[in-house]
């Protein structure tokens, strides 16, 4: 059912605004709206906060960052269920707690990050130290620095010079000093002398060495550079295995530091609790100074709009005008037109929500269609999955993971109850089709202990009878649609629009009707669907009258605007829709379809197993196949159920009168990733800026 809601307005003094948020924030009852327009008009305003959210933003990706660089160097250990356990409670005393540690919090993650980014700098250093070994490997047989002149030549000889260099060709010193030459002389002059020694040759590259007088260099260098010489990229005053040590104590001195560093950071593993809260925390002032900028305010006092449940308008006022010294304006359901929608069903109803959440939510003028559905939800989900076995597993997971993981998020809570009751369904029909695990009883009796047993079914086994289950499928289906229709009916009597729900409802409902018990005293159908009974003739004629008064109300009463011909038209196209009653009938066969696959797929893993007999090899065999087969086919038929059963509902049943288009009733809240914030109402602070 819809919670009924109210339409609140709350003036107070600016100098509370701040407060009133906060505690509304904590509460998680108010879905704020913006006031109303003639208040601007009054000498509202607003205000801008982006500045302070932009801030906000960068102090939350701080903490985010940390929280990383934590998880990173010392990793918090995570079961396999981890998602199941939700986020910790927090209480008002603990959350204020943390709050004047703010400052600290934030200077620890300073000291977090400013470590993470000395080791990103050193790791760079490494990465470039690693680059010159690589570098310098050709040139650890030279035995004189890479950069050698007259100048630095080190006691050595004053006149020349040496210039390392490399090719892109494998050379020999003999083919350099041809090329040389033949470069000089194509430039008609003289080839100065140099001294050529390959240090390093490869097939694409040649690293050399080659001395020249210092007269000579620039010349020499010229007639190189025309034959492919080039400088190397990297060139030291250092020997190369001088170069190759000094690179390589860098980087153990780099690694030492960085070990230190990482140390450090694990010495704040401690905090990561405090991180997290400082992420939810300023996630929590984001919101807050964005509702913030949509109040309307003026020199001293501030409005604030929005829908608060019925029921939780009494509690909110009294604290709102006792402790926050506010004035509130109450406005009932009745007189507004579009109220967000927020929904509350019986205890077995409650879990699937979600689904009619997925599809849309109920307008003002429409029913909860929650608690109808949900029957019909689970009977199908039984009816397409329908094995005991697979049930039982259902049952016990869900039931176990409730009980074990009692802090979890309420939409995952909804979930798993919604599977569980779901596994007991599956395990109902599953004892009336006599299933579980396929044949599995039947096959372990007689593989591995020579004498078959059986459990049979409670009502039969639709693998043996299928076109029995097929009919049950169908009046299932007819059932839910009809059901479907009856709701439309009830809500257009609701409205008082006596004529739609005459030609929209009470003439289908004798025509789709009367056409199905019509077909009780055809022959083909009775044979094709294995009925010895044959409805009278009189009974018959009687549903074919009823029939076809229902088509005549749908072709003359559909369409009641414009000329006859106009309205015959549309009531002849809406009389069509009978061949979508058809389809949807039919639609409920996969009833049948998902159940029998589930089954067979069942006692084909079963043959599987047995096929290697007896003894304690083939019962080994078996449990493999057994586990691995089963595993598989839950899941897959597992997704299909749930797929199916929610096809049934959003296609064919909401179709019959469900429209949706509600906004869904979304309080302001805590949005938060780590805590879930508990609110005390006696606890109130009002310091927070």
């Amino acid at each position: 059912m819809k919670v009924p809601m109210c339409h609140i307005t709350i003036y107070g003094n600016k100098k509370d605004r701040k407060a009133v948020l906060e505690y509304l924030q904590r509460q998680q009852i108010l879905d704020i709206s913006q006031p109303n327009p003639n208040e601007v008009e009054q000498g509202f305003s607003q205000i801008s906060t982006g500045e302070a959210q932009s801030e906000f933003l960068r102090q939350r990706n701080q903490g985010e960052r940390a929280l990383a660089i934590l998880q990173k160097y010392a990793p918090e250990s995570t079961g396999l269920f981890s998602s199941l356990k939700g986020r910790k409670p927090l209480s008002t005393q603990l959350y204020y707690q943390f709050v004047d540690d703010i400052p600290e919090m934030q200077h620890i993650a300073q000291e977090l990050i400013s470590r993470s980014d000395e080791i990103t700098e050193k790791q760079n250093a490494i990465v470039h130290c690693k680059s010159v070994l690589e570098e310098l490997q050709p040139w650890l047989t030279l035995d004189v620095p890479m950069e050698w002149d007259s100048t630095t030549g080190n006691g050595r000889v004053k006149s020349c010079v040496g210039i390392a260099g490399v090719f892109t060709e494998q050379l020999s010193e003999t083919e350099i000093l041809s090329r040389y030459d033949a470069a000089a002389n194509t430039q008609d002059g003289e080839a100065p002398a140099i001294s050529i020694e390959v240090i390093d040759a490869q097939p694409q590259q040649t690293c050399v060495w080659l001395v020249c007088r210092n007269e000579d260099a620039a010349h020499c260098e010229t007639l190189l550079h025309s034959i492919g010489f080039s400088r190397p990229k990297i060139a030291f005053s250092h020997i190369p295995k001088e170069m190759q040590q000094i690179q390589e104590k860098q980087i153990a001195q780099l690694e030492q530091e960085i070990q230190e560093l990482e140390k450090e950071i694990i010495l704040y593993r401690g905090t990561r609790n405090a991180m997290k809260f400082l992420i939810d925390y300023f996630d929590m002032r984001t919101d807050k100074y964005q509702v913030l900028s949509e109040l309307h305010q003026r020199n001293h006092i501030f409005a604030l709009s929005g829908y608060v449940p019925e029921e939780s308008v009494p509690d909110l006022t009294a604290q709102l005008e006792h402790v926050y010294h506010t004035a509130v304006e109450i406005e009932p359901e009745s007189a507004m037109e579009e109220p967000p929608i927020l929904l509350r069903n019986p205890v077995l109803a409650q879990p699937v929500e979600g689904i009619v959440r997925t599809f849309a939510m109920p307008r003002k003028s429409e029913i909860d269609p929650t608690t109808i559905m949900s029957i019909f939800y689970y009977i199908f989900f039984g009816l397409m999955f329908s094995d005991a076995g697979y049930g039982l597993v259902m049952v016990l997971s869900c039931g176990i993971a409730l009980r074990k993981f009692r802090n979890m998020e309420e939409s995952m809570r909804k979930s798993l109850k919604m599977f569980l009751l779901c596994g007991i369904s599956t395990m109902f029909w599953g004892i009336m089709f006599g299933s579980y695990f396929g044949d599995a009883v039947s096959v372990i009796s007689s593989t591995f202990f020579n004498h078959e047993i059986s459990i049979p079914p409670v009502w039969f086994e639709p693998v043996n009878n299928p076109m029995k289950m097929l009919m049950f499928s169908f009046l299932f289906g007819i059932i839910h649609l009809f059901t479907g229709l009856g709701i439309s009916l009830y809500q257009y009597l609701k409205r008082k629009d006596y004529a739609s729900a005459f030609s929209d409802c009470i003439c289908w409902f004798m025509l789709v009707g009367g056409g199905i018990v019509y077909l009780f005293h055809v022959d083909m159908f009775l044979e094709m669907a294995s009925i010895s009974a044959k409805l009278p003739t009189w009974a018959a004629n009687i549903a074919a009258v009823i029939a076809g008064i229902g088509a005549l109300g749908i072709v003359l009463t559909t369409s009641r605007f414009g000329g006859i011909g106009k309205r015959l038209a549309k009531g002849l196209y809406s009389l069509y829709n009978i061949t979508g009653w058809l389809s949807d009938i039919l639609s409920y066969s996969r009833l049948l379809a998902l159940g029998l696959a589930t089954g067979v797929i069942a006692t084909v893993f079963n043959k599987m197993g047995s096929m290697f007999g007896g003894g304690i090899v083939g019962a080994i065999l078996f449990i493999l196949v057994f586990l691995i087969g089963h595993a598989l086919n839950i899941g897959v038929n597992l997704l299909g159920a749930y797929v199916h059963t929610n096809r049934l509902q959003f296609v064919e049943f909401f179709s019959k009168f469900y429209e949706g288009g509600g906004r869904e009733f979304k309080p302001f809240a805590a949005n938060t990733r780590y805590y879930k914030f508990q609110h005390e109402p006696s606890e109130v602070r009002t310091n927070e800026n």
